[in-house]
């Protein structure tokens, strides 16, 4: 037996404080645009690549004396499913048939007890409960069951997508630059890491597929490491549920924002083109929050016509007024708290900058990492760092942070590279003619604190000085996360404004 869910059989749900995280052969280049339903939309939910670098593009972005050392990677996971399921009185369905990975599926199993190891294929299906406390399977409308998406599931556009980001990573490093080796041989250059959640490692793994593919990966000797933490390690998102300060500071933002906005013009043009589909007002705080009505807006941006909305969520003024919103809900804090800034990606930003460093002294250096996270963590550093645009971070966004060592008219070192011995030095690290750029999907940005003069590649306010990005992250570096996070418990209200230097 098989069901459809409607809305008298499924009510709508809604996560804590809105936030998402913890819901549970070579090919060309792939480029994608948005739905042609959607073509007049002007606010992006799904990025859409532009051209690979024309050669005089790539001389300016890679000038010759300056020489390429390292690229770490952070990107938003793909296009998903919503986190819940609403807005089925629009005759929306709640579990979308866009997860064909529901028939690939594979797990390790043991076969004996002497350590031989195999694999069991099988087809997933989800299961829910229907009328009368029935089990029953879910299914498409028009009756499949296989397919089926679970809630907050990458889907097979989000894996097209991941796909075609590696693939862009491997003609621009692989085939433009020539950075990195066209096959893979040996895994142990490359960092390699997701948060725990299932769409951000499938992310990931797509991704990967896409920089090697199977046929680049035939002489393999030595296989990569894909790194995860626990929950409550984790530090590829803001970690509000293992920080009770930095929950503390994120809801009393919520909170700042509910009463900057609830009562505005804005909010009230929002309310009169959706409020009929919504049980109460439209409102921050609202029952589904703006935010849980701006996931539902861009997933259906994402995927076809069969999980659209009424064209009133798709009003160009209602999802500018949205994004507004929601952005200056989740995002202040970073722009306006130190400490919101350390207990949110201080720690993730730390990490970044000691590959950076160990990329001077270590023999076996990390040479290329790949870091699969949400799009709170994109706009989290980018607000960190000061070179947030204030626009939500759509599906498959993603910065790459790339290390750059200058170099004399010969291409030999212009720096010389210290040992373990000055790591551990009272002088540290010499970081003398390093430098660091950060592209923000593929356009390089300015980190506020590289602007003034010695701080940056002279003529290039992109190129920071790898000391300067060094100090930035330093200040920003929580030296206890844990500690920190038990701290200031007893201050409900926003902290003091601290702009950013």
């Amino acid at each position: 037996m098989s069901v459809v869910i409607t809305q008298s059989s499924h009510c709508q749900s809604e996560g804590q404080h809105g936030r998402e995280i913890f819901q549970y052969k070579t090919c060309p280049i792939l480029t994608r645009s948005p739905p042609k339903h959607f073509a007049q939309i002007p606010i992006m939910a799904t990025f859409v690549p532009r051209p690979p670098y024309s050669p005089e593009e790539l001389e300016k972005l890679y000038p010759k004396n300056l020489q390429l050392e390292q690229i770490q990677v952070i990107f938003r996971h793909g296009e998903r499913t919503p986190i819940n399921a609403r807005f089925m009185n629009t005759d929306l369905p709640p579990f979308w048939n866009f997860c064909k990975a529901a028939k690939q599926f594979k797990a390790a199993v043991l076969e004996s007890p002497t350590d031989i190891w195999s694999h069991l294929s099988y087809h997933r299906g989800i299961e829910t409960i229907g009328p009368n406390g029935v089990a029953v399977m879910t299914s498409s409308r028009d009756g499949d069951e296989e397919g089926i998406c679970l809630f907050g599931e990458l889907t097979d556009t989000g894996r097209q997508t991941t796909l075609a980001l590696g693939q862009r990573l491997r003609h621009l490093y692989v085939d433009q630059l020539q950075f990195l080796d066209k096959e893979l041989k040996d895994g142990r250059p490359f960092y390699l890491r997701s948060s725990p959640v299932p769409r951000a490692q499938e992310s990931l793994h797509q991704v990967f597929t896409g920089l090697y593919p199977p046929s680049t990966r035939t002489n393999l000797t030595i296989a990569p490491i894909i790194r995860t933490r626990n929950a409550a390690d984790e530090n590829l998102y803001p970690n509000e549920n293992n920080c009770r300060r930095l929950l503390q500071l994120a809801r009393a933002f919520a909170d700042l924002a509910a009463q900057t906005w609830n009562k505005t013009p804005e909010m009230a043009y929002i309310d009169s083109k959706i409020g009929k589909w919504l049980s109460v007002p439209a409102a921050i705080d609202g029952h589904p929050r703006l935010s849980g009505i701006q996931d539902h807006i861009n997933s259906t941006i994402a995927h076809d016509k069969s999980v659209h909305l009424p064209d009133e969520f798709y009003d160009p003024k209602v999802r500018e007024y949205i994004e507004m919103m929601t952005v200056d809900e989740w995002f202040r804090g970073y722009e306006q708290s130190s400490e919101y800034r350390r207990l949110g990606v201080g720690n993730l930003l730390a990490n970044i900058k000691d590959r950076m460093i160990e990329d001077i002294v270590a023999p076996e250096k990390t040479k290329f990492a790949l870091m699969g996270c949400h799009d709170t963590t994109i706009a989290a550093v980018l607000a960190t760092l000061g070179a947030f645009d204030k626009k939500w971070p759509p599906f498959t966004s993603s910065i790459a942070f790339e290390v750059f060592r200058a170099v004399d008219g010969a291409n030999k070192p212009a720096v010389k590279k210290w040992g373990w011995d000055s790591w551990f030095g009272r002088k540290g690290v010499n970081t003398d003619g390093y430098y660091v750029r950060l592209r923000y999907n593929d356009n390089p940005v300015v980190v506020k604190g590289c602007k003034p003069a010695g701080k940056h590649l002279e003529g290039d306010e992109s190129f920071c000085t790898l000391e300067a990005f060094k100090e930035i992250v330093e200040k920003v570096s929580p030296p206890d996360w844990r500690a920190e996070c038990r701290s200031n418990l007893d201050k409900s209200d926003i902290p003091p404004v601290e702009l950013l230097d």
